[in-house]
């Protein structure tokens, strides 16, 4: 290998790292909850959220899990199915399966279906692909579903 290859490679490897050293962590907002499936006991809901990626560079959602609360109750768990790219200095949709215990969602669904505000934390953790480097960093968020009126 000659001296330019192994420059060349030297600096891919540092900037690579260097990449990793100056990583701002992702935001996750919920934005929709949609029920896919109702049984007796739970039902499977899927909750699309908002990975906004803050740097100059795109990044790789590989995982996910987390806990939803919805009216400061807890209604359940859920993981992300696929890795999802998210664009530098942009947001993506992903969407996360949730099973949710009607135990646990007591006057949640009523309060949503007639139109009112729904208070929400998701927290949990997730694992970015930064340059060649894998980041966890937990998250917490905080916020207010305002379901879709008819006719807005």
């Amino acid at each position: 290998m000659g001296k330019a290859t192994c420059a060349i490679l030297l600096s891919v490897s540092l900037f690579a790292g260097c990449v990793g050293l100056f990583f701002e962590e992702p935001s996750i907002t919920l934005r929709e909850i949609h029920v896919r499936q109702l049984s007796l006991n739970d039902a499977s809901i899927v909750f699309v959220a908002e990975i906004r990626n803050p740097n100059g560079y795109a990044l790789r959602l590989q995982s996910l899990d987390c806990t939803v609360h919805l009216d400061g109750r807890e209604v359940g768990g859920g993981s992300l199915d696929k890795e999802v790219s998210v664009p530098a200095s942009s947001s993506a949709p992903v969407e996360i399966p949730v099973t949710a215990r009607f135990g646990s969602l007591g006057g949640v669904v009523k309060l949503y279906v007639t139109g009112r505000d729904l208070p929400y934390k998701i927290e949990g953790k997730a694992l970015v692909k930064v340059g060649l480097f894998d980041r966890t960093f937990p998250f917490s968020r905080t916020g207010v579903l305002s379901p879709s009126k008819p006719g807005s």
